[in-house]
């Protein structure tokens, strides 16, 4: 049976299926996510969708354990998504999130407790991390918000720290400590 990370009575993390990819391209060809996401492209076609399963499932063998979920409701299905870096193979002390929350789906609380959740997830889970980050940019008001109900802090500013088509981006640094 495929591991879940139960959120509330309504949503879980699940692993990502080859049925999520209709809802990929749905969900991922929003200009919000886009602005505020570093790697996933515009716009956001099939070919992106496969590759992106491809790429899950060959970390899911390769790590055996998933670094990235589906936010699913029981009714709706998948909401968004939510993942690691994987940095150091998923060992060590440090680990970096990302996620997104599609459209229909926002302003409601959802995202915020899923951060909460996985990222004590991570910690029980991990006993070596000690430390887990966000990158957000500067103009991503709500997922800070996110990340602080969540238990992060704001640890610095970094200018020019990301190069996205061409453009330099400046991040803040939110973190969650053990």
């Amino acid at each position: 049976m495929p591991p879940t990370i139960f959120i509330n009575h309504t949503i879980n993390l699940t692993p990502f299926s080859p049925e999520d990819k209709q809802y990929l391209v749905q969900y991922l060809n929003d200009p919000i996510v886009y602005r505020n996401t570093l790697q996933i492209p515009s716009p956001y076609t099939d070919e992106e969708a496969e590759t992106w399963l491809k790429i899950v499932a060959q970390n899911r063998e390769k790590l055996g354990t998933e670094a990235n979920w589906v936010i699913r409701h029981q009714k709706d299905g998948l909401l968004g998504s939510i993942g690691r870096a994987m940095k150091n193979h998923g060992k060590g002390h440090l680990e970096e999130i990302g996620y997104w929350l599609a459209a229909p789906f926002r302003s409601q609380g959802i995202m915020t407790q899923v951060v909460q959740i996985y990222s004590d997830w991570l910690f029980a889970n991990h006993p070596d991390l000690v430390r887990i980050e966000a990158n957000v940019f500067p103009h991503n008001a709500a997922s800070m918000r996110v990340l602080e109900k969540a238990g992060f802090e704001r640890e610095g500013y970094a200018r020019k720290l990301h190069v996205k088509n061409g453009v330099y981006l400046d991040s803040i640094r939110m973190a969650k400590i053990r």
